[in-house]
C-alpha cells in the first residue's frame, strides 16, 4: 500500500460489535470462509486523490477494506458496522503499513 495515508484508527474491544453487521468473506487457495475477528480499524488515503480506505485488520493477520467517498463516510461505517463511536477513533498522520 505505497503511499497511503493513515489517518484515524480505532482498536475493536468486546464493547464492538464483532463480527459487525456486514459479512466479510476471504477467498484462497483454503476456499471460502468468513474472516477471522477483526481487532482493528484503519482509515487510510493517498494524498492528492479522492476517497478513503476503511481497512479491517483481523486476529489472524488477513485483512480487507472498503472504499468511502468521504472520512465522514468512512468513519460512518465503523459506527454502522463496528458500533464505533465518532469519538472513539484515534486522529493519527502516519505511513500506512498493514
Amino acid at each position: 500500500m505505497e503511499n497511503f495515508i493513515a489517518v484515524r484508527k480505532v482498536q475493536l474491544t468486546n464493547r464492538h460489535l464483532n463480527p459487525g453487521r456486514t459479512t466479510h468473506t476471504l477467498v484462497d487457495s483454503q476456499g471460502r470462509r468468513p474472516f477471522a475477528p477483526f481487532k482493528e480499524l484503519v482509515i487510510a488515503h493517498t494524498p492528492g486523490t479522492v476517497g478513503y480506505y476503511l481497512m479491517h485488520h483481523s486476529i489472524d493477520g488477513t485483512g480487507t477494506d472498503t472504499w468511502h467517498e468521504s472520512l465522514e463516510d468512512a468513519m460512518h461505517q465503523g459506527e454502522w458496522e463496528f458500533e464505533v463511536k465518532p469519538s472513539e477513533w484515534v486522529e493519527v498522520n502516519e505511513p500506512y503499513s498493514s
